[in-house]
């Protein structure tokens, strides 16, 4: 299922509103990027997670799933 086309951006990290954080050194962000990628993925699984601001509460093996598509959202999105 693709992401609906005109969604819009949660306030909370829309930077058109000054939230989220903005880009800079592309290399900077992209290593911090794989940075936090791994701190994700070797996380205790039985940990609780910070429910989503959409979706709630969510499960280690949902939020796994919901931080893949959305990575690959973005990916696409870019043409990477």
């Amino acid at each position: 299922m693709e992401w609906p086309k005109g969604y819009a951006t949660r306030p909370e990290i829309d930077q058109s509103l000054g939230n989220g954080r903005r880009p800079a050194d592309f290399a900077q962000d992209r290593t911090r990027l794989v940075a936090v990628i791994e701190q994700v993925v070797k996380r205790p699984p039985h940990l609780p997670w910070a429910p989503h601001p959409g979706f709630g509460p969510l499960t280690t093996r949902e939020v796994m799933r919901w931080g893949y598509l959305h990575a690959d959202h973005h990916l696409r999105q870019f043409g990477v």
